[in-house]
């Protein structure tokens, strides 16, 4: 691999701006050689030195001017990493010193779990400095060396000896002993003298970390049986003659569908953002050292897959299977992926699950607990799985009802609990809203706002439900007087998540003008990439107004219609997913955040709850309203 891609491909791409720019000085390396005067020049065939007096003297002119301009950028260049590097080797220097004062009093004042996360974060900040350091280094070596053999000179390494490596930010002495320096408090301090159960917790892995070749095959297996049984759930539902059976299978078994759809999704976005550099595990406060692979969440999301694929086939073939009832196998797709999760045993990624569970019960408890990136993402997630909910609602009534021998178990028709948990995904995103704007950190006339986004949501459920409850009285749709108040409130509704979607979620229509119209300055993905979010955003967040058109004129039955738009709805939170971290993402890299923000307050006057409020204020000020 040449060095250009190695280069980019380990430095901290919220530091990107701060890097020396290899792919500008290397281009004007090649470009100074395509465009020499003398063409034999150009393609190396002899020296071109400038006390040659045999050269051409519009050739060595021209040489001279480009070792002008090239090492003026290199200058630049250097200027630029020296200053930074300076910068936060200051940063760590003071965040030492207090280190060391607030560790020798941990049992009067810190938890000594807060100092364990303060050290490994600091570590980790070390790290990334060093690699900043040794990265930058290591360019300009390269690049000196690249000019000196294409341009047949010498400059690049007296200049490379002269000025890189009498700078200050080239001396490791001092950064080194602060890693030291950290490992010795660690292990003194906080694993009482186990230096090897120290740099345990200490050591991180690469972001782009590759899979284990053990993990990858489970992964692929998985993923092939699961990709095998669905094509033969695909054929046996084709070929299937009892229309009573396809009627109960797919009412049983839609929620579990749209789950397994979005976990699928889940893992593209996390192998995408890993690919394209946008540090998910930073923007979601992820610990680096425990973090889950695309292997291994591929690996899951195909089990499940596998799981839910098996339950169908044993479903619609239960005879074959010599079981008279089908109607317990949905149980297992349904249930053992709950169990697994909320399973306290040390397996199956325990930390993982527990910060799922902490995630959660910060949601159900949304204004009493200060919000983070992760608790509103995961509550927007459940926005869109508001039809895969009602499902699973649906399954658990009719088990209850199945169970309990009563009459209208098959019954899979709306009652008083569909409108309440359609309510609370919108709830809880507006009581976070509420929260942020109690909090009042940033901005909080956005969070009102946002709040009230979420606000018309409800007023759609409630139109929506009093439409529903009143259509039996009417001949027609239309003649139902509530299904205008309905419209009007879904047209605002849609309108108003469309328009938030796309200037604050996604941070876009920045620019006006220009080859980057409608976009950013700044742009992850591919440009085309970006109208396709947009167009495909607005397209789905109107569904419902083809949806109404299908029912009314008999196109479809409300069940289908309702089966399209949640899979169409799981799809747009896919590719909006893409976007909202990415608009975080680039917050970080302009802010230089790289790691998780460290706390520490004079001794005496420091409080979890602190800790949690400044940890709120701080991350919370992209748009994380």
């Amino acid at each position: 691999m040449k060095f250009g891609k190695t280069f980019e491909s380990h430095l901290t791409h919220e530091w990107r701006q701060q890097y020396m720019d290899y792919a500008e000085l290397d281009a004007m390396i090649r470009d100074a050689v395509v465009n020499a005067p003398d063409r034999q020049v150009a393609r190396g065939t002899r020296y071109v030195r400038e006390q040659d007096s045999s050269v051409d003297p519009a050739v060595a002119e021209y040489y001279e001017n480009f070792q002008r301009n090239f090492f003026a950028v290199c200058h630049q260049e250097l200027s630029r990493v020296e200053d930074f590097f300076a910068q936060k080797l200051a940063e760590a220097r003071r965040k030492l010193d207090e280190i060391k004062i607030q560790l020798t009093a941990v049992i009067r004042t810190y938890n000594a779990r807060h100092m364990g996360y303060v050290c490994s974060e600091f570590y980790l900040s070390l790290i990334m400095l060093q690699n900043f350091q040794s990265l930058n280094y290591t360019a300009f070596r390269k690049i000196c060396k690249k000019y000196d053999k294409h341009i047949k000179s010498d400059r690049g390494a007296a200049w490379f000896k002269e000025y890189v490596s009498q700078a200050p930010f080239s001396k490791e002495e001092e950064l080194m002993k602060m890693i030291t320096d950290v490992e010795n408090l660690y292990t003194t301090h906080l694993t009482h003298g186990d230096r090897t159960k120290a740099m345990e917790k200490l050591r991180v892995p690469p972001l782009r970390q590759v899979s284990p070749p053990a993990r990858v095959f489970m992964a692929g297996m998985m993923l092939g049986l699961f990709v095998v049984s669905a094509i033969v759930v695909l054929l046996s539902m084709i070929y299937a003659t009892n229309s009573t059976l396809l009627y109960t299978f797919g009412r049983m078994y839609r929620g579990l569908i749209t789950w397994v759809l979005c976990c699928f999704y889940l893992v593209i976005n996390v192998y995408v953002w890993q690919r394209v550099g946008i540090n998910h595990v930073l923007i979601f406060e992820l610990d680096a050292r425990k973090r889950v692979l695309p292997a291994t969440f591929l690996e899951l999301a195909s089990a499940i897959g596998y799981i839910c694929t098996l339950s169908m086939l044993m479903f619609l073939h239960h005879k074959e299977f010599g079981v008279d009832v089908p109607y317990h196998f949905p149980l297992i797709p349904l249930g053992l992926p709950l169990l697994l999760l909320i399973n306290p045993i040390p397996m199956l990624h325990l930390k993982a699950r527990m910060w799922i569970l902490r995630c959660f019960g910060r949601i159900l408890a949304a204004p009493f607990f200060h919000v983070q990136f992760a608790d509103f993402w995961i509550a927007d997630q459940l926005l869109s799985l508001v039809q895969c909910i009602v499902d699973n609602y649906h399954l658990v009534r009719f088990y209850f009802r199945y169970y309990m021998k009563l009459p209208n178990a098959f019954d899979f028709e709306p009652d008083f609990m569909v409108p309440i948990i359609c309510c609370l995904p919108p709830w809880f995103r507006l009581a976070q809203c509420l929260r942020r704007y109690y909090d009042k950190h940033y901005k909080p006339h956005l969070c009102f706002l946002n709040a009230c986004k979420y606000f018309s949501s409800i007023i759609v459920v409630i139109f929506s439900t009093v439409v529903m409850e009143t259509s039996d009285e009417y001949s027609s749709m239309f003649d139902n007087p509530w299904i205008w108040p309905y419209l009007l409130s879904s047209l605002v509704s849609a309108i108003y998540f469309s328009v938030w979607d796309v200037i604050y979620d996604f941070g876009l229509f920045q620019v006006w003008k220009g080859e980057n119209i409608f976009l950013r300055k700044h742009l992850v993905y591919r440009k085309s990439f970006y109208y396709f979010a947009i167009i495909t955003n607005v397209l789905i967040r109107f569904i419902w107004v083809l949806e109404i058109c299908f029912i009314y004129y008999n196109v479809l039955l409300p069940h289908d219609c309702k089966t399209i738009a949640s899979f169409l709805e799981v799809s747009r939170r896919f590719i909006w997913n893409y976007l909202r971290l990415e608009n975080e993402h680039l917050f970080n890299v302009g802010n230089f955040r790289a790691h998780r923000d460290i706390y520490l307050q004079p001794i005496g006057k420091f409080t979890e709850e602190d800790s949690r409020i400044d940890k709120s204020v701080q991350t919370g000020k992209q748009s994380s309203f």
